[in-house]
């Protein structure tokens, strides 16, 4: 049962970069009314909704490139690089770079907000999970990461179903479902000082729960995992911080990541 919940416990923080009251796009703006005596004119177009892939606090530009490092995770300090790549009028691809681990990850735009379409690494948890699990898949996915824009005492929510499989010694294997719940509620406005440089970030509070079913050749065991993480968002350049307490196999823990430098075309 250690081992088992040790495995599952890696896969806590996926949904710090899954996961809503979105602010929609843009009210096209009505041509003013025609004065016959006033003369010729000029009726400007009526302004477009937004474009979806317009984010306040994530640049979705084409290699757009951040670099983060993490201190007091269990495995030790780390660095990890995030782009941009292949952005397109619906949706764009988010590169994870984590020393050998690369992994790429779909996401979607929409007026409600970014929508990761697979999973993603995005600290030490969530990479230990990749590692541990192959054929990771996330269906059922509802809710966003990121609306639009985010205000002081916004709350939303994202859920997806995952699927895994892990290969076990001697050549069996162990099946993994899981259901993601995750509850976000914005905070004020702070002021964060990071190696990239001091900015003024609204803070956004993640509480994640996570409950699994692996099912192994001897047995099945039902197990729920939570944590609790801050984001940091700095508007134009997306998160400079996050902070986060939660147990990996049994040791309690709190990781914090910061942004390093940054590159947005």
């Amino acid at each position: 049962m250690k081992n088992v919940f040790r495995i599952f416990a890696s896969a806590v923080l996926l949904a710090t970069i899954l996961s809503a009251c979105g602010q929609g796009g843009e009210t096209p703006t009505a041509a003013p009314p025609v004065d016959p005596g006033a003369g010729p004119v000029v009726i400007l177009p009526s302004a477009q909704p937004s474009d979806p892939c317009a984010n306040e606090y994530f640049p979705v530009r084409n290699n757009a490139t951040w670099n983060y490092s993490s201190t007091g995770s269990p495995s030790g300090p780390y660095q990890f690089t995030n782009t941009v790549t292949n952005v397109r009028a619906d949706g764009f691809t988010l590169n994870y770079q984590f020393g050998t681990l690369t992994h790429t990850q779909e996401w979607a735009c929409t007026s409600e907000g970014l929508i990761a379409q697979q999973l993603g690494p995005s600290n030490a948890t969530s990479i230990l999970a990749f590692q541990k699990f192959v054929n990771l898949q996330a269906t059922n996915v509802s809710g966003v990461v990121i609306p639009p824009s985010i205000v002081t005492g916004a709350e939303w929510s994202h859920a997806a179903d995952i699927q895994g499989i892990q290969n076990l010694p001697g050549g069996a294997t162990a099946s993994m479902t899981a259901r993601l719940a995750a509850s976000y509620t914005a905070g004020n406005k702070e002021t964060i000082t990071v190696p990239a440089g001091t900015f003024e970030a609204i803070a956004v509070e993640v509480s994640t729960v996570i409950d699994f079913t692996v099912v192994t050749p001897s047995n099945t065991v039902n197990l729920s995992v939570d944590s609790t993480y801050t984001l940091w968002y700095a508007p134009g350049v997306g998160l400079v911080k996050s902070s986060g307490y939660g147990k990996l196999g049994g040791q309690d823990y709190v990781e914090t990541i910061v942004l390093e430098s940054y590159s947005i075309p």
